[in-house]
């Protein structure tokens, strides 16, 4: 059980760690100049569909079907340049943050006393993290290859283009022609776009999940050694105070967090509701879906639900974890012995850990509730407005 545990947490942290490498955005401490450049290359590629993807929706404000269609595609690449931005600012943060994690969670790995509870659920947390990985990446696949079969289905049927499709709806400044090599250095660039999509989106969600495994499972470790104090007088004394000690790191763990991560949290949590929106809305107008369509628009939403309840769901589990802690304080042998009591008073008043949402609201699967309550309100209102535009 211990060894499945560690395997699947090992291909876990792997996983994200390359996907996070790939795209310069993995909290090295001595990391190059030439490094630290891929993450900017991310940014300026996502920054150039979303100028692209927006001159579509201004040249076609009017139209609420196409604004939708842009909208959704839109947001996704803000999202990705804020998660870089975020990223690259508090680069210190991170690094601390992972120096903090990371280095703390491979010792107590060696240790096989407690690994059964350490790692309980990380198949869970490694499941969500590759779901969403494969999730991603078949929704670019389809996006690259959706205009591809276009243009051979075309060509097999000797029907003339004007205009080769490009992956994404955009308005470049300049006319493209239908084929040569303008238009393949347009899909080129597209299709580049569309890998530096993949990788921020995946990694950096991936990220969040794999830190907050970690600090859950520090939670559980000093929750297995409270429980297991003996009547060595000493040795529940240094617990204790092991335990104070290692609970103020992980509360600024989760300062640092909040910081690197409330801005991103805060518009996934927004747009997504947008997203979901702008996807049923598309869908109820659509007279035909081909096949290619209906399994974009279903890996889609299950894309934009999943990385909602990701985010969800981790701030639950850590809140939970924390409330276990004191339970375990609780329920410690500690009853009895004055020289113990000081330590747990202090236990027992340390600030809970939750992660908040710029100090307003605690993140928790409460919001995923909301998300989808949001999106289904935001459809109504798209289509009583759209059906006062057919009207007039």
């Amino acid at each position: 059980m211990a060894k499945n545990g560690i395997s699947d947490y090992r291909a876990f942290h792997d996983l994200t760690k390359i996907l996070l490498t790939v795209g310069g955005l993995w909290p090295y401490s001595n990391s190059n100049m030439l490094y630290r450049l891929l993450s900017y290359v991310q940014g300026f590629l996502s920054l150039g569909m979303t100028l692209v993807v927006f001159g579509f929706v201004l040249e076609n404000f009017s139209n609420v079907a196409l604004v939708t269609r842009g909208l959704s595609v839109m947001t996704s690449f803000t999202s990705a340049i804020l998660k870089v931005v975020c990223f690259i600012i508090k680069h210190k943060d991170m690094e601390e943050l992972h120096k903090n994690l990371d280095p703390y969670f491979e010792k107590l790995l060696k240790n096989e006393k407690n690994l059964k509870h350490i790692l309980k659920k990380v198949n869970i947390f490694r499941l969500l993290s590759g779901v969403l990985t494969l999730t991603v990446f078949a929704v670019i696949a389809f996006q690259i290859i959706a205009p591809l079969i276009f243009i051979i289905n075309c060509k097999v049927h000797h029907v003339k283009i004007k205009k080769y499709p490009l992956i994404y709806p955009g308005n470049y400044p300049w006319n493209i022609n239908a084929s040569g090599f303008l238009y393949l250095a347009h899909f080129t660039l597209e299709t580049c776009g569309t890998f530096a999509l993949f990788f921020v989106t995946t990694s950096v969600d991936s990220l969040f999940t794999l830190y907050s495994f970690q600090i859950i499972g520090q939670l559980r470790e000093m929750s297995y050694c409270i429980t297991h104090i003996d009547s060595d007088d000493d040795s529940g004394k240094y617990i204790l105070h092991r335990c104070i000690i290692q609970y103020q790191k992980l509360i600024k763990c989760v300062n640092l967090m909040e910081a690197i991560y409330g801005p991103v949290v805060l518009w996934i949590m927004g747009t997504n509701a947008i997203v979901l929106c702008a996807l049923l809305f598309q869908i109820s107008k659509m007279k035909t879906i081909t096949i290619i369509q209906g399994i974009m628009f279903t890996l889609y939403v299950i894309l934009k639900l999943l990385q909602t309840f990701m985010y969800a769901w981790c701030g639950s589990c850590l809140t939970e974890e924390s409330e276990n802690y004191k339970d375990a304080v609780y329920s410690a042998n500690w009853q009895g012995k004055k020289h113990l009591m000081s330590s747990v008073v202090i236990i027992i008043t340390q600030k809970p850990l939750a992660i908040t949402i710029f100090n307003s609201s605690t993140l928790s699967v409460t919001n995923c509730v909301t998300i989808v309550d949001k999106a289904i309100s935001y459809y109504i209102l798209l289509q009583s407005l759209n059906n006062k535009e057919l009207k007039s």
